[in-house]
Order: C-alpha cells, then sequence, then structure tokens
C-alpha cells in the first residue's frame, strides 16, 4: 500500500514554537526508553490522506475531553523523511508506517531505531524540523 505523500505531526503546546513561530525539534524527540519487539520506537503521526485530515488532528482529544494538539499542527513531506534517512549518518535508522486505529483512519508512526543513541536521535529530530514544510496554528 502507497501512502500520502505528507504526513502530520501535532503541536501540544506553544512550548514547541521556537521564537518566531518555527517549529522546535524536541516536537520530534523520540522516547529512547519505549520500543517495541521489533527494534522500533514509534512516533505518532497522521497520514494526510485528504483534505480532511488537517481539521480531524486539530479536533482530537485526549481521553479526558481535552484538545491533544491545543497550538497545532506541522505538514512534513513524506520525501524529506526518505532523503533524511539515506544520509550516511542516519541511513537505516528512521522509517514511517501505517498503522490506523479504531478511532483514527489516519494514523501511523515515525519509526526510529531502538538502537540510536540519543545525540543522533537529536540529530534526525533537528533533520525532521528542518524539513516541516507547513505549520498550522490554532486561531486564538
Amino acid at each position: 500500500m502507497s501512502l500520502p505523500s505528507n504526513f502530520i505531526r501535532g503541536i501540544p503546546n506553544a512550548t514547541f514554537l521556537n521564537e518566531g513561530g518555527s517549529v522546535g525539534a524536541h516536537l520530534f524527540y523520540f522516547d529512547l526508553t519505549s520500543d517495541r519487539d521489533d527494534g522500533w520506537i514509534e512516533q505518532s503521526i497522521n497520514w494526510e490522506d485528504d483534505d480532511s485530515t488537517i481539521e480531524f488532528t486539530m479536533q482530537q482529544r485526549k481521553s479526558d475531553g481535552e484538545l491533544q494538539f491545543k497550538t497545532g499542527v506541522v505538514v512534513v513531506p513524506k520525501d524529506e523523511i526518505e532523503k533524511l534517512n539515506s544520509r550516511p549518518t542516519i541511513k537505516g535508522l528512521l522509517s514511517f508506517e501505517r498503522r490506523e486505529l479504531i478511532d483514527n483512519p489516519y494514523h501511523g508512526n515515525l519509526l526510529l531505531r531502538s538502537i540510536t543513541s540519543r545525540p543522533t536521535m537529536k540529530l534526525i529530530a533537528a533533520g525532521i524540523a528542518l524539513a516541516v514544510e507547513r505549520i498550522i496554528q490554532r486561531a486564538e
């Protein structure tokens, strides 16, 4: 199955934006303590299947009903992740998948090899942040 050209990552709060409104690399930091049985660590994203995906993501709520992404969302081209993953320092450490949820047909994950060091993870996160194509902030 082919994946859409872009994925979306929610911005939980304003601390993930830098001065001037650009996104901070820490939005893409992986939790290196949690990994799956297959050697990957996942970071939740939504695939931009159609025009409704951004609004769907903006309206996602936590189990207590609170908005999950209070500040907005970013859009990242999938091919930028593929380019990043082809770089010698990163080669093979980064991937992605579609993993639909019962309440989220757009859901997927960015994947990072669990053997990745913290400095390399931060380097990858910075590369993803630089690849952000659009930042869509919630109207205040």
